[in-house]
């Protein structure tokens, strides 16, 4: 009984385990020397081949070899403009008697004397010289009446004894000053058609003035709202 139990607790030993190898280490391998240190401006004085130079100070901010930078690529809205500006001509400020009708479209048909006496029927029926030039261009296919006769709608009436006393744009100003005084009289606390007349009134004393230095209104004239009202009635 007792090798038994010698037996058993020899069996229940455990055998020492086996020292591990340490681990080999791993060689670091040698830094490669630099075969030759370049200067630090990077100009190499080896002779060899282009590319293995490195660029110069100039050549990295873009300069050239006189010290001058390169002119810019023009960029895309500066094409742009261009195209726009060659698109886009500007119509002749002086037509001569000798150009008249040169340059309109095909199928203009009306000659200069005949669109003058057009002007002058329109003008004696009432209307007036936007109305006329709206008339023209859509009615008798004439898109720009300078440029066949010659003279403007405002100058054709003058020299027939037509043209209105005061300006149409003039005209128009006054109207509606007169339009937002009878407005105000009924609605005083409408604030923004206060300032509407307010604009308007300051719009026709400037018109006027100008008017005077052209020569279009006489010296004497004045706008007040009692000869706005006698003239809109």
């Amino acid at each position: 009984m007792a090798k038994k139990a010698e037996g058993k607790k020899a069996g229940n030993k455990k055998e020492p385990k086996a020292e591990k190898e340490p681990k080999a280490e791993k060689a670091k391998e040698p830094k490669a020397e630099k075969a030759k240190e370049e200067p630090r401006h990077g100009h190499s004085h080896a002779e060899g081949d282009g590319a293995d130079e490195k660029p110069s100070h100039k050549e990295k901010r873009g300069e050239d070899a006189e010290g001058e930078k390169p002119k810019h690529k023009p960029k895309e809205h500066d094409a742009v403009e261009e195209k726009h500006e060659h698109a886009h001509e500007h119509k002749p400020k002086h037509v001569h008697a000798a150009e008249k009708g040169k340059g309109l479209p095909s199928w203009v048909e009306l000659k200069p004397q005949e669109a003058i006496e057009a002007i002058v029927n329109l003008a004696n029926t009432g209307h007036s010289g936007s109305e006329i030039g709206m008339m023209l261009r859509d009615q008798y296919g004439v898109p720009d009446v300078k440029q066949l006769t010659g003279k403007t709608i405002d100058q054709i009436l003058r020299e027939k004894g037509l043209l209105p006393e005061i300006p149409e744009d003039l005209m128009n100003l006054i109207r509606k000053s007169v339009s937002l005084k009878r407005h105000l009289a009924k609605n005083r606390k409408d604030m923004s058609a206060k300032r509407g007349l307010l604009l308007s009134v300051s719009k026709i004393r400037s018109l006027v003035k100008y008017y005077k230095r052209k020569g279009r209104l006489p010296a004497e004239w004045q706008y007040t709202e009692e000869n706005a009202a006698l003239l809109v009635k």
